[in-house]
């Protein structure tokens, strides 16, 4: 038995690892602790270090794709760390944790790995990065919800 969970470094990801940490350690399973990051770096909008101090800034990037590739691989950087040291937590808690840091479209991979893995569960936020991305990430869960072929526990946001 296995669980995926999904995070996106947004407010919703210390909930989500805490209801998927709880949920390893009563049913003693394995847990892999996925982040999907898009294929197209000019695209995507960065967000500050959700461990900063200040309020998230968002930075748009249209037209310069080798300032974008620059930052996207920075990013990238900080994303594998950062899930790194998710995992490296988890399993000083005593969960058995995997990071798995992947690249492309977010539901497809968390369908696609919850498939490969055979997960008995997926778990992962209701929606992501704030108002600008509610949209987006809120259609990640709900694709999700559609085509899993397990069953899949969606955290909340907290209030705040």
């Amino acid at each position: 038995m296995n669980m995926l969970v999904a995070v996106d470094f947004s407010q919703s990801t210390d909930s989500v690892l805490k209801e998927a940490a709880g949920l390893a350690g009563k049913l003693k399973t394995k847990l892999y602790v996925l982040h999907a990051v898009g294929d197209d770096p000019a695209a995507r909008v960065y967000q500050t270090s959700s461990f900063s101090d200040y309020a998230p800034e968002v930075v748009s990037l249209p037209g310069d794709v080798q300032l974008a590739r620059n930052l996207s691989a920075e990013e990238l950087k900080r994303e594998h760390n950062e899930l790194l040291n998710i995992s490296a937590n988890l399993r000083r808690n005593g969960t058995q944790a995997q990071a798995l840091l992947v690249k492309g479209d977010p539901a497809e991979m968390i369908l696609q790995k919850a498939k490969e893995l055979e997960s008995d569960m997926i778990i992962l936020g209701s929606h992501g990065h704030g108002l600008l991305h509610k949209a987006f990430l809120g259609s990640v869960s709900e694709a999700v919800i559609r085509h899993a072929e397990c069953n899949v526990l969606i955290v909340p946001t907290p209030a705040g």
